[in-house]
């Protein structure tokens, strides 16, 4: 039995898994404020709207894309060290 530290792999995998999730989060908040101020820049007309929909579906498709991605590398990680002898 080799002597890991104070975590495990397994626990480190997950940390690293958690974080990536809030890192996408964080990324896409910060999408949504820099897309707003941007749209902001524009006069107020319908289109304003429309601007403000492409802004939110771009922050949660980052967001959501992110996470499923850190779930999927926290995932193969943890297969990979099944494998492992």
């Amino acid at each position: 039995m080799q002597n890991e530290g104070m975590t495990s792999r397994t626990t480190r995998i997950r940390i690293v898994a958690v974080l990536g999730i809030v890192a996408a989060w964080l990324i896409g908040a910060v999408v949504v404020r820099l897309g707003l101020d941007w749209a902001d820049t524009f006069p107020y007309s319908t289109a304003s709207e429309m601007r403000y929909l492409a802004v939110a579906a771009v922050a949660l498709v980052i967001a959501i894309g992110g996470s499923v991605a850190s779930v999927l590398v926290s995932r193969q990680a943890g297969a990979a060290r099944k494998r492992q002898p």
